[in-house]
């Protein structure tokens, strides 16, 4: 590409969330658009996520958030005419202690009025029912959401980028941003080719607080290391939702035959590694799903997450003219990642959105504490 072409819009970032903005910002009518990626496609935080899809959250605008994605991912095939299986397997959340199941059925409501099918309080009794694997003893019981479940986030970002590139969307992958200026008629983003653009959208995950940092804006954006363990072959004959106990971090989720499994916490040693959750994973097992303790690991991966401080909601807008960003889902961007797009497409062209305020999502807002308590991750 010349240095002296401009292109229209870049998007930074080739993750589920840059993908889907340029598929929607073509679907309303914009062209010249050109995503940029620093290695492959999906291969930041997107390619190391689980692909969960729930509807438990505890603030209305993350309900909002949530539900928009279900639709999405449920109806992502019929849509875009590409294989991305949506895995309704349920979200179950449990707990063994009072103030946390009092909590999850306050946030049942709040999803329940956001228009959420189907959410359930389950007590300790009841739970086999749901997963006949898991031992109930010490629990008082948990939320379950049978139309929860999975997808492959990287198959969606390939169906996505397929469907952008139909509406004249261009991608170039393994162009690293190292720094973005300001120049006559828009900016420039420096590469081994710097590129020219009227705007730019930063929707680059765990690199986009230092391309902002330039800009007096100091995003609360961190990686946080997540370790998986993939398992050979485990109760195929019976059903297996995302399990999640709030109490341990204890995470089980289906993966054809067999099951990923990992320990779920906010923050971790930066020493702790796969074998530490491995062996935490095997405590937590030997009580809550003893059949878990039998099973051999045939794999495991490590990713980061991007943990999002502040009140935890993503950042999106516009910091100077002509210069946005897009990031910030708190690990969340499988699952409210295409939504918050198509937001911010509209969000972009004018468009109202009749539910979702703007403020709240504004980069440069005043970050008060933590508002979404309902992390899949031990309290």
């Amino acid at each position: 590409m010349s240095e002296s072409k401009s292109v229209g819009t870049v998007i930074i970032g080739g993750g589920i969330g840059g993908v889907a903005l340029a598929y929607y910002l073509a679907e309303l009518g914009e062209g010249d658009i050109l995503v940029v990626e620093g290695r492959e496609l999906a291969s930041g935080c997107t390619g190391g996520s689980m692909g969960g899809v729930r509807q438990q959250f505890s603030t209305p605008n993350e309900v909002e958030l949530a539900l928009r994605g279900l639709n999405f991912w449920q109806t992502f095939e019929e849509t875009f005419d590409y294989p991305c299986t949506y895995h309704r397997d349920g979200y179950l959340m449990l707990t063994g202690r009072q103030e946390i199941y009092d909590k999850l059925g306050a946030a049942a409501e709040v999803q329940r009025a956001g228009g959420a099918p189907n959410v359930e309080m389950v007590l300790a009794a009841d739970l086999q029912r749901i997963a006949p694997w898991l031992n109930p003893e010490g629990l008082i019981g948990g939320c379950w959401t049978p139309d929860d479940g999975r997808v492959n986030p990287t198959d969606g970002v390939y169906g996505l980028a397929a469907a952008a590139r139909k509406l004249g969307v261009k991608f170039r992958q393994n162009t690293y941003i190292s720094k973005i200026e300001k120049a006559k008629g828009g900016w420039t983003l420096q590469t081994d080719e710097p590129i020219k653009a009227r705007r730019v959208i930063i929707a680059g995950g765990l690199g986009s607080p230092e391309l902002v940092r330039p800009f007096g804006l100091d995003l609360p954006i961190t990686p946080m290391m997540v370790h998986y363990g993939f398992t050979t072959p485990v109760i195929s004959d019976q059903p297996l939702p995302m399990t999640i106990d709030l109490d341990s971090g204890f995470c089980v989720e289906r993966e054809q035959d067999a099951a990923v499994v990992t320990i779920l916490a906010s923050s971790s040693p930066e020493t702790y590694g796969v074998d530490d959750m491995l062996m935490e994973f095997a405590e937590a097992a030997a009580v809550r799903a003893p059949i878990f303790t039998e099973v051999s690991i045939r794999t495991t991966i490590s990713a980061a997450a991007d943990a999002t401080g502040g009140d935890g909601h993503p950042f999106i807008g516009e910091i100077e003219p002509g210069l946005w960003t897009m990031t910030g889902f708190d690990g969340h961007g499988t699952m409210q990642g295409p939504a918050i797009a198509k937001f911010t497409a509209n969000l972009m062209s004018g468009i109202a959105d009749p539910v979702l305020d703007p403020a709240t999502f504004e980069p440069r807002r005043h970050l008060g504490e933590t508002q979404e308590w309902l992390r899949a991750s031990r309290k």
